[in-house]
């Protein structure tokens, strides 16, 4: 009697621990599956985040006063960096120029710390990158040698090479004065939002 009291109690023992690696191994299942699910989330608030900061972004780049900027800006270049079929550099630049410095060199940020991804600003961005920063550097470096300040829309450089990468990675030409001055003159020619009018009756 005494053997099979033991061997009842060795199975019982077996079965004890084979429920316990089981009810572990269930756990952990269950621990993988729920951590699985959080990172799915958090990678769709991530880009849901992104996605609406991209759009107030837009937003704000074709807003009303960003758009007469634009426009304004794009009238300066025209009449003081274009000569003929050469460039020159601007004598300085003026408020609207600064003003669109400031949006990049904000969006600049928002890359940085990977609010927007380098793909997102690229594909929403970069040819209006690319193009203010070339025509605004001589200007820029100028103010940074009166301030003595080079970190003067450092962002936005940064910003400008990065964009300037990814594009010859898909082996996008280099901006020429013509592809300058035609992006200039689509950027002067940039239709004024009309006023929306309502009529009471």
């Amino acid at each position: 009697m005494e053997p099979f009291l033991t061997l009842v109690i060795a199975v019982g023992g077996i079965a004890t621990g084979i429920g316990a690696i089981w009810t572990a191994v269930a756990a952990r299942r269950q621990a993988q599956l729920t951590e699985r699910s959080l990172t799915e989330q958090n990678e769709r608030l991530r880009l849901n985040l992104e996605v609406d900061l991209l759009n107030r972004m837009q937003d704000r780049f074709d807003s009303p006063r960003l758009l007469d900027r634009r426009r304004e800006v794009a009238r300066y270049f025209l009449d003081n960096a274009f000569v003929e079929d050469d460039m020159v550099e601007v004598p300085f630049l003026n408020s609207a120029a600064i003003d669109v410095c400031s949006f990049f060199e904000n969006l600049a940020y928002l890359q940085r710390f990977d609010v927007l991804s380098s793909k997102t600003v690229w594909f929403n961005f970069t040819g209006w990158v690319r193009v203010y920063w070339f025509l605004c550097k001589p200007g820029i470096e100028k103010i940074r040698a009166e301030l003595q300040d080079p970190t003067l829309y450092e962002e936005f450089e940064r910003l400008f090479r990065l964009m300037d990468d990814m594009d010859r990675e898909r082996s996008i030409p280099d901006l020429t004065p013509e592809v300058l001055r035609k992006f200039m003159e689509a950027e002067a020619g940039i239709a004024k939002e009309l006023p929306t009018t309502t009529t009471e009756q």
